[in-house]
């Protein structure tokens, strides 16, 4: 991970090794949104697509990756949203 603060690349940790910035809120932040990124792959298997479309926009706000873009465009896909799941996937492309 890398700090928010002084971009110091390390592993998680509950602080920066570099200037102790608390990082607690910051992994607490990624393990939310990788259980709402979870929640909506569950959604998806079973089909409730409008769910599928709020969590992964949650799980995008908690962490912007490229995995939660990428995650949110298929939900757009599915739902019939073709130019918000265009925007997303060239997003998670740069």
């Amino acid at each position: 991970m890398q700090c928010p603060a002084c971009r110091a690349v390390q592993p998680w940790s509950d602080a920066c090794r570099r200037c102790k910035c608390d990082l607690g809120l910051l992994r607490s932040a990624v393990a939310a949104a990788n259980e709402r990124r979870t929640q909506c792959l569950e959604a998806l298997r079973d089909g409730r697509w409008p769910e599928a479309v709020h969590l992964a926009q949650q799980a995008y706000d908690l962490a912007p990756t490229q995995d939660a873009a990428r995650t949110l465009a298929v939900c757009h896909l599915v739902n019939g949203e073709w130019r918000l799941a265009l925007e997303l996937a060239r997003r998670a492309a740069d």
